[in-house]
């Protein structure tokens, strides 16, 4: 992920590339969550909302922030996971975006 800022009211697309420990990119079976925070600490979008997988192992989601929403910096964490229960296998990956007025 990267640093940009954005305007409120703008429609801000987040990337997120789930790759293997060799550096390929690959496709989670549980496919990818994300979370995003906003700037006073309170969770906006909860890791219960799914990515879109655009092709192999590159994901995104297209957040639209409300114009009253707080400015700075908000933190996104997007959570691929393969299998389940005990043989589940997570991979993690934090950024985030500033939000202007």
């Amino acid at each position: 992920m990267s640093f940009r800022k954005f305007q409120r009211g703008e429609t801000i697309p987040i990337w997120c590339e789930i790759k293997t420990w060799a550096g390929v990119l690959t496709s989670p079976d549980q496919g990818v969550k994300i979370t995003i925070t906003d700037s006073d600490g309170t969770i906006q979008l909860a890791a219960t909302t799914s990515m879109t997988e655009d092709s192999a192992g590159k994901f995104v989601y297209y957040f639209l922030p409300e114009l009253t929403d707080p400015i700075g910096w908000w933190r996104v964490r997007c959570k691929g996971q393969d299998g389940l229960t005990t043989e589940a296998k997570y991979t993690v990956s934090d950024g985030g975006f500033y939000l202007e007025a």
